[in-house]
C-alpha cells in the first residue's frame, strides 16, 4: 500500500484553471480515521462555488471534492464497524478529489459492491439531498404534484425518480433540449424560459403543487416556487444557484437575494405554507445518525436498481477543470463525476 495520494487542489480562488496537480504523502490514519482508495468523485456545484470564494465556512487554498465511493485500506485506532477492503461511500464537504484520503470513519456507509462506482457517486450528494428533502422535509402523498427545478440535473432527476416511485406526479422545469431526460423519469416538462411558468404549473397541478424544490434562490423562490404552491404547500430552498449562474459571480443576483430574504408569516400562516432552508452538510452534522442510515439506504436502493441516478459526464481526475467546465456550461444532464 502506499502512502501517496495524488490531488487535485484549489490554491487561490479563480476560474477552473486553478485546478493544480499535487503529489503528497499521506499521514497513517489517526484515531477514528479511515484510509479510503478513491473510486469515484462527484463534481458539486458547491465546488465552484468554493473556487470562487463565496461558499461559507471553507477558504483557499482547499482540495475540493463533497463526496466519494472507495475502498478501505487501512483503520486508525478505534474504528469499529468496518474493515480493510470495505466498500464505502461519504458525504465530505472537501478533499475528494484525491486518489486516497483520511476521513473521519462516522462518515462512511457502507457501499454496494454490485454496481459501478460512478453510479453510486452519484446517489451521496445529489441523492442523499434528494431524498431527504423528497422523504424528511416535504413529503408528498401519491397522486399529489411536486414541482422540480432543473429537472435534468443531479438533484433533479432523482427527485423524478423518488416520486414517480412513490406515485407522485411530479413538473420538472428545464431547458427545451433536456425535454426528453424529464420524461423519461416520468415528469411532466416545463421550459422554464417560455410563458407564464406560474400559470402552467397551477393549470397542470390542478391549482398549485404540495412541494417546490428550488435551487435557485432569490426572486425565483418567491415568484415561482411559492406562487405554485397550493394550501398547505411547502417551498424547499436548497442553493443560490442564481448567485454563481454559468460559473460566474453575479453581483445583482447576491443583493436581490438579500432583499428577497424576508418572506412573510402572516401570508404563509393564511395559506398554511411553509418555507423550508435546507443543507446536506448541516443535516449530515445535526443529525449523523440519520445520515447514515439515509445514504445506506440510497446506495442499496441504486445498487437493485429502483434508484437509476443520470451519469451525464465522466473524467480522469486530472481534467478536473474540465469537468468543472463542463458542469458549469449545463452541457450535459445528470451528474458529472471523476474517476482516479
Amino acid at each position: 500500500m502506499t502512502d501517496l495520494a495524488f490531488e487535485m487542489t484549489m490554491p487561490r480562488t479563480g476560474a477552473a484553471t486553478v485546478l493544480t496537480p499535487l503529489e503528497r504523502q499521506l499521514p497513517p490514519p489517526g484515531p477514528g480515521e479511515a484510509r479510503v482508495a478513491i473510486e469515484a468523485t462527484g463534481v458539486a456545484y458547491a465546488d465552484i462555488v468554493m473556487r470562487q470564494g463565496l461558499y461559507p465556512g471553507v477558504k483557499a487554498p482547499v482540495t475540493p471534492g463533497y463526496d466519494f465511493v472507495g475502498r478501505i485500506e487501512a483503520l486508525g485506532a478505534g474504528v469499529e464497524g468496518f474493515a480493510v477492503g470495505q466498500r464505502v461511500a461519504a458525504l465530505t464537504v472537501t478533499g475528494s478529489y484525491a486518489s486516497r484520503r483520511n476521513i473521519e470513519a462516522r462518515w462512511l456507509a457502507p457501499a454496494p459492491e454490485d454496481a459501478p462506482a460512478d453510479r453510486l457517486v452519484a446517489g451521496v450528494l445529489n441523492g442523499l439531498t434528494a431524498w431527504q428533502m423528497f422523504h424528511r422535509i416535504a413529503v408528498a402523498g401519491p397522486g399529489e404534484w411536486v414541482l422540480v427545478h432543473g429537472a435534468a440535473g443531479g438533484v433533479g432527476n432523482l427527485l423524478l425518480d423518488l416520486a414517480r416511485t412513490a406515485g407522485v406526479r411530479a413538473i420538472g422545469t428545464a431547458s427545451a433540449g433536456k425535454k426528453a431526460v424529464v420524461e423519461a423519469r416520468g415528469g411532466v416538462h416545463l421550459d422554464y424560459r417560455s410563458g407564464d411558468l406560474v400559470k402552467r404549473i397551477r393549470d397542470i397541478s390542478g391549482g398549485g403543487v404540495v412541494a417546490a424544490y428550488d435551487h435557485i434562490g432569490g426572486k425565483h423562490l418567491k415568484a415561482v416556487s411559492i406562487a405554485s404552491l397550493r394550501r398547505g404547500g411547502t417551498a424547499v430552498l436548497y442553493g443560490g444557484y442564481d448567485a454563481t449562474r454559468g460559473g460566474r459571480i453575479r453581483p445583482g443576483a447576491l443583493i436581490d437575494m438579500a432583499l428577497n430574504n424576508s418572506l412573510s408569516s402572516l401570508r404563509l400562516f393564511g395559506e398554511s405554507q411553509g418555507v423550508v432552508g435546507y443543507n446536506v452538510s448541516l443535516w449530515r452534522d445535526a443529525r449523523p445518525e440519520v445520515y447514515r442510515q439515509d445514504l445506506t439506504d440510497i446506495l442499496a436502493r441504486i445498487a437493485d436498481g429502483r434508484i437509476d441516478p443520470l451519469v451525464g459526464a465522466s473524467f480522469p481526475l486530472a481534467e478536473a477543470a474540465k469537468a468543472q467546465q463542463t458542469l458549469e456550461s449545463s452541457a450535459v444532464a445528470g451528474k458529472v463525476v471523476l474517476l482516479p
